[in-house]
């Protein structure tokens, strides 16, 4: 028997999803430590070997593919933990990441400070030298000056990275690929990043910032996957890890190396790509919301028509721009160990402030005394205080009660059970909310989409979050607990290669164009054929950022054909039209402008692709293993209790009711309705 394995690390937990190669799934929790991010993935990978009568080292003797979501980039943006990096730039550009791109995100928010750069001034040197949009040389790189600029970085104590962001390299790096031949001989042990090598578009803000915070990345997350891998090695796995990225798919470590920036908010990715893969498997649909509700945050990303959308917009930590064109994912600060506190006003909030997994919610009696969304929902009758995380954790329902009376009850002046409603209901508002921020307000009507979710909180929420958004339909893996890692199983190799040339469809470069092209489907089979990919299993899809004359912004349509030529460029150009109809509103009858080039080089993988059956058919009505009072329709309802490993395909469960899995709990008000499909999944009619 051999296994599949995909791991993401969270906020509280660490999750495990393990398939083997009869398709029979498990999923395993450990308490992320964070001090030492491998020993709870360790932990929750000795669950599984333990679990299937393994000892840890055959258990992974026996893994043949292991996908792995490292938050370790992420937590070194947002916790300051980054090495000081030092900035190179085209001298008069000092201020680059000071102004940004202009003007300031909300004008509105008169509280929020102008944010800082993520280089400061004082480590930002200019040299001497200039190309122009052309990548035309109007002003030589002055070599002593560069040398010597690299040499006061390298001299300083504090400088651990150099990154190097030139203006208009992305279309002539031959000045930053020589000023990296620099840093090489001045300062040979101090890692760099070349903007033209890790994000070579327009607009030097973006390229700049993605270029500062890969180089202050590459040394964390080298030592990180270097340390995992090893300690995997030790224990017996002899294949190949493969990391997730924030792009939606999967690359080995090596590539990862290059490009650690790929790595920042990653796990959450492979949210939406679990939703494509599943609603459209199991339901046939191909829209969906999908929502991942953990210990510490909500992640929320959609599905629209098949297609996962992106965005250039990202930030992370203190405002910085990542700059690269990931897969779009919100994150809320509400969760399962999210915060309930009272203001001098007598305000309830919930979060964002989390109590982690250390020392966590008040009821997992680790020393925490503030009231959190588990706590709330352990008094509300929801969790089972016996069987938390399948009965391999200890809670107590007692402890959950004081936290909430002393600090929300009190200051309320409510019982503790009103107050726990209360603060149930805050959780469940902060989640509709930002459903409604990436839905609604992008145009989106959410009845039309299936709603996908889960995440160790998400079953608490998910038919109030439905009818609140009026969804008509709810979908949840049986493996909700680690929907994120479910998607890590289900991605694909996947790698962007992007260049920069300029073109307009009146006077349009077939020449140049097609060389950028061609350039970059090379690159691709050579990035697919490091990865093993099997030519059956290839792929390769074109895109182009275009514009109309004048416009701040592109939007990126995909290439209906390899090559561009007089007699297809019409049809390139009616489809951005219709593009800009779809987003806007409204075409017009104006040439067009292209601006950035991009090659999706995928290697389709097979693994856990197939519908898992979820058992045979049975005729008899499903039974409940306990019952139990629960908070409904305002006040306590005895409610039957159902434990997940006991449904099978085509079983039905009617509200009030309460599903309990090892990983999850599905909570089922009055006239909801769940039902086991051919998958073993649980499709929830709100």
């Amino acid at each position: 028997m051999t296994f599949q394995l995909a791991s993401d690390i969270g906020g509280t937990f660490t999750d495990l999803f393990v398939c083997d190669e009869e398709g029979v799934t498990n999923s395993y929790k450990s308490p992320t430590t964070h001090g030492d991010l491998p020993d709870g993935l360790l932990t929750a990978i000795e669950k599984a070997a333990v679990d299937h009568g393994l000892s840890l080292e055959e258990f992974l003797q026996r893994t043949d593919r292991f996908v792995h979501g490292t938050t370790v980039s992420t937590n070194a943006i947002i916790e300051g933990e980054t090495d000081t990096t030092g900035l190179i730039v085209t001298e008069g550009f000092k201020d680059v990441l000071w102004l940004r791109d202009g003007g300031k995100e909300d004008p509105y928010d008169w509280d929020r400070d102008y944010p800082d750069p993520f280089v400061p001034r004082a480590l930002t040197v200019g040299v001497d030298e200039r190309i122009n949009a052309e990548g035309e040389c109007v002003t030589p790189l002055d070599e002593a000056e560069a040398r010597s600029a690299v040499e006061r970085l390298a001299d300083r104590d504090d400088v651990e990275a150099i990154a190097v962001s030139l203006l208009w390299a992305h279309v002539e790096p031959r000045h930053e690929r020589r000023i990296g031949e620099i840093i090489e001989d001045v300062a040979p042990k101090i890692p760099y990043s070349l903007s033209h090598e890790v994000n070579p578009v327009i607009r030097e803000y973006r390229r700049t910032s993605s270029t500062a915070i890969n180089a202050s990345l590459t040394r964390i997350a080298s030592s990180y996957l270097a340390d995992l891998e090893r300690r995997l090695n030790d224990r017996g796995f002899e294949e190949e890890l493969l990391v997730i990225t924030a792009n939606g798919g999967v690359l080995d470590p090596s590539e990862v190396r290059e490009t650690p920036i790929w790595t920042v908010d990653s796990g959450p990715t492979m949210l939406p790509v679990a939703a494509a893969e599943m609603t459209e498997a199991e339901l046939g649909r191909t829209d969906a919301i999908a929502v991942d509700m953990g210990g510490t945050s909500i992640d929320i990303g959609v599905v629209d028509d098949g297609v996962i959308p992106r965005t250039r917009d990202a930030t992370v930590g203190d405002d910085y721009l990542l700059g690269i064109e990931k897969i779009d994912v919100t994150s809320v600060g509400a969760g399962g160990g999210s915060i309930a506190w009272v203001d001098e006003g007598r305000f309830l909030h919930v979060g964002p402030q989390s109590a982690g997994s250390v020392p966590g919610p008040a009821c997992y009696q680790r020393g925490g005394t503030d009231p959190t969304v588990t706590d709330a929902a352990l008094v509300l009758g929801y969790l089972n205080e016996e069987y938390f995380l399948g009965g391999t954790m200890d809670v107590d329902r007692s402890a959950a009660r004081e936290a909430i009376r002393d600090e929300v009850a009190e200051p309320l002046d409510v019982d503790v059970g009103s107050a726990a409603h209360a603060i149930y209901a805050g959780a469940m508002q902060e989640s509709v909310n930002g459903i409604e921020e990436l839905t609604i307000e992008r145009g989106i009507d959410p009845r039309n989409y299936v709603l996908f979710g889960g995440g160790g909180t998400f079953g608490l929420f998910a038919v109030g979050i439905a009818r609140e958004m009026q969804a008509n339909s709810v979908f949840l893996p049986r493996e909700a607990g680690v929907v994120s890692s479910v998607g890590g199983i289900l991605s694909d190799v996947r790698r962007d290669f992007t260049a920069s040339q300029f073109g307009r469809s009146d006077q349009f470069d077939f020449d140049n164009v097609n060389d950028v092209l061609t350039t970059l489907r090379s690159d691709a089979e050579a990035f697919l054929d490091r990865m093993n990919v099997a030519d059956s299993n290839r792929s390769r899809t074109g895109f182009v950022s275009a514009r109309y004359p004048e416009q701040i912004w592109e939007l990126e349509v995909e290439l209906p054909v390899e090559r561009i030529t007089s007699e297809n460029l019409d049809a390139l150009v009616e489809q951005f039209h219709e593009k800009h109809k779809d987003v806007y509103g409204f075409r017009m009858e104006q040439d067009v402008e292209f601006l950035d080039w991009r090659i999706e080089a995928v290697g389709k993988v097979d693994a856990g692709k197939g519908v898992v059956s979820g058992g045979e058919p049975t005729s008899d009505p499903v039974t409940p293993h306990a019952q139990r009072n629960a908070y409904f329709d305002g006040g306590t309802v005895e409610c039957a209790v159902y434990r997940a490993s006991a449904l099978r395909h085509s079983d039905v469960i009617t509200g009030p009711a309460i599903l309990e899995a090892e990983n999850t709990t599905v909570v089922l008000p009055p006239e909801s309705e769940l039902s086991v499909t051919t998958g073993g999944n649980y499709r929830i009619t709100p």
